[in-house]
């Protein structure tokens, strides 16, 4: 694949920036379906697979955050927030996923962000951490599934949940302070 010029990913990544930040200040559903419309013309070259993922990751997590802003203000006896206010909790940060996932496929970040050395090394621990964690949760996967005769069940993976996440939180620690102590060594 050809990446784009330094000037063009750093004009991307910029413009993405300022894209998420003012989707972020939007509550108005309609503002965000227009937002959204512009943002599926703009980035309309692989559309399909950013939006399926983008839905993916983030509409069942606000979805869920909107129930349960809605069910803890039925339980305090307060008047439920509006159906349009809880659809805008949904719509927004399905429309920040999905700008991120088609701006940053289009882009080049190490390049984007090569004047700034620091910013290039914190990216580089970000992705490092990431598939460190990745690679721990699919391990972990497959060593349940090779314990167990059949598929394992959400109950099944939700008991040992609690031994992957302390490992998770573990080596993400583990692995932040040796790169600190790299960083600290080579005096940056």
């Amino acid at each position: 694949m050809r990446w784009p010029e330094p000037r063009r990913s750093r004009a991307l990544l910029v413009a993405w920036l300022a894209a998420a930040f003012a989707v972020s200040a939007v509550t108005d559903l309609r503002v965000l379906g227009g937002a959204g419309a512009a943002a599926l013309l703009v980035l309309r070259r692989g559309a399909g697979p950013h939006l399926k993922r983008a839905l993916l990751a983030a509409v069942p997590l606000s979805a869920a955050a909107a129930l349960a802003a809605w069910s803890w203000a039925r339980i305090a006896g307060h008047p439920a927030p509006p159906p349009e206010a809880l659809a805008a909790v949904v719509a927004r940060p399905a429309l920040i996923a999905f700008l991120s996932l088609a701006v940053l496929a289009r882009l080049d970040p190490f390049r984007a962000l090569e004047p700034w050395p620091t910013a290039t090394r914190l990216l580089a621990i970000a992705l490092a951490q990431i598939h460190s964690l990745r690679l721990l949760v699919s391990d972990s996967a497959l060593g349940l599934r090779s314990r167990l005769p059949g598929r394992p069940r959400a109950g099944q993976v939700l008991r040992g949940a609690g031994a992957i996440t302390g490992t998770l939180f573990t080596l993400a620690v583990r692995n932040a302070r040796d790169v600190s102590d790299a960083l600290r060594s080579r005096g940056a």
